[in-house]
């Protein structure tokens, strides 16, 4: 079972030797077939590969972006798997085996990638070292008390990714619409996982990450402005909602009690957060999404997924859950009292309801309404979709005492601007002179999100 290892070059010469030297010395050869695609460099980065007689050289007279630098390496890929990785890392002993040992566990695992130092998401890492030469001597010491651990997660970075052959070929590639860089992996994440593929990183595997190594080495290129560029594309072609496809609400978890055994989400998404229940419980999962995408990916991981609007009657008998999750939930349904209150005869004697409730008293909402500069956003308080508005006050309103005991209220802050903070307790000081009470209004303008744990009674 051979690995092909696909790198993009456009010059700094320096970290490609780095790169390939970690390779050599913590990958066995006859493992591997190393396929380098040149975007093309003018530092020497040629003459240095030409000389190496293990790598397969493809050269570009210009940079024709990373999604079809990579589809161009996979075509000539003869390997199992195809890894693909940046010439700005530094791989460490084990790496590679470590990720292998995943996708030979199970045949449903279809991508894997590594922890690292400096990558966005689940797989970036706490680091000891600030030395190069220490890299070696923390990454044995991690992997050691790592050793066979991994995790599920919705989304990879492409810095160092492994995916078995077929399916990148099945699935067509990497989409070179995403020219250039950036959320290119993460489309490839998706439509990996609309076959029922999962996705894991490989604890015990680590690799160093300089970063930004190509965009370093071409002053013209924007990190900034393709970012943009590429996710109005992202959201071109999956909806607005696929921004919030990959993240599973980790702070909400710690709410959920570790006996809970039926678990309802209304607005699962693709499923990441009961991903990451049902790798700290046994528990079955149930849920609701009104996204055709998300739901489709989210049934390759829950029991049940009902894919209809948010207040579409669910086809459960009364007492049959344990918890109901209901994440960003209430501010998007017509009537967020009665919808408590049906979906609560769901639950058993002593089950919990578990929201989360944007502010509409944070400073993001109320200076801009001072200003006459109200502007609707994708995501956040202000997001388009929210048709029903609290407070962390008229949040409690939802749930009578009579049905309902409040167990806990955390709140998630946010600190505005020091300016606005200081507007904001000047105009306190000035209601109180006219009679008007604002409360501690400079305080409640800093709570993003409010978290209820309810207990039925």
């Amino acid at each position: 079972m051979k690995t092909s290892i696909i790198i993009l070059t456009l010059n700094r010469l320096d970290l490609t030797k780095q790169c390939l030297n970690s390779i050599f010395t913590h990958t066995k050869p006859d493992q591997i077939e190393l396929i380098i695609v040149d975007n093309g460099s003018t530092d020497g980065t040629i003459e240095y590969l030409k000389q190496i007689q293990s790598v397969k050289l493809i050269q570009n007279q210009e940079n024709v972006g990373f999604a079809k630098g990579c589809n161009q390496g996979a075509s000539y890929a003869h390997g199992d798997y195809i890894l693909f990785l940046n010439n700005d890392t530094i791989v460490s002993d084990g790496w590679l085996d470590a990720m292998l040992a995943l996708l030979a566990q199970d045949e449903q695992i279809g991508m894997v990638g590594p922890v690292s130092n400096y990558v966005s998401g689940r797989q970036q890492i706490p680091v000891s070292y600030d030395k190069i030469e220490n890299i070696s001597d923390f990454a044995e010491q991690h992997c050691k008390s790592h050793r066979g651990h991994s995790k599920q997660v919705m989304r990879l970075v492409g810095f160092c990714l492994l995916v078995r052959n077929y399916i990148f070929n099945e699935i067509g590639g990497f989409d070179e619409r995403f020219r250039l860089g950036s959320f290119e992996d993460d489309d490839l994440c998706l439509r990996v996982s609309q076959l029922g593929y999962q996705l894991h990183i490989a604890i015990d595997s680590f690799v160093h990450h300089h970063g930004h190594a190509t965009f370093n080495s071409k002053p013209d290129l924007s990190i900034q402005n393709l970012f943009v560029e590429n996710r109005l594309r992202f959201i071109e072609k999956w909806g607005h909602k696929a921004l919030h496809f990959f993240h599973p609400r980790t702070d909400v978890i710690q709410f959920v009690p570790p006996s809970a055994q039926k678990i309802l989400e209304i607005g699962c998404k693709t499923g990441t957060t009961g991903i990451e229940l049902k790798q700290r419980q046994n528990c079955s999962l149930y849920g609701v999404e009104p996204d055709e995408i998300a739901a489709q990916i989210a049934r390759h991981e829950y029991d049940e997924v009902h894919q209809h609007a948010l207040e579409q009657t669910l086809p459960y008998p009364d007492g049959y859950f344990d918890v109901i999750l209901l994440i960003d939930v209430l501010q998007r349904v017509v009537n967020p009292s009665s919808f408590v209150q049906k979906h609560a005869q769901l639950l058993k004697p002593s089950g919990y309801l578990i929201c989360v409730l944007p502010n509409f008293s944070h400073a993001e909402s109320i200076i801009p309404l001072l200003k006459g500069e109200w502007k609707y956003t994708l995501e956040g308080i202000r997001d388009f979709e929210h048709i029903r508005i609290f407070t962390p006050e008229t949040s409690l309103a939802l749930f009578p005492s009579k049905d309902f005991i409040i167990e806990t209220q955390h709140f998630q802050l946010l600190n505005p601007p020091q300016n606005e903070v200081q507007f904001l307790e000047e105009v306190t000081e000035i209601a109180q002179k006219h009679g008007i009470e604002l409360g501690n209004l400079p305080q409640r303008a800093k709570i993003y999100q409010t978290f209820l744990t309810i207990k039925k009674r």
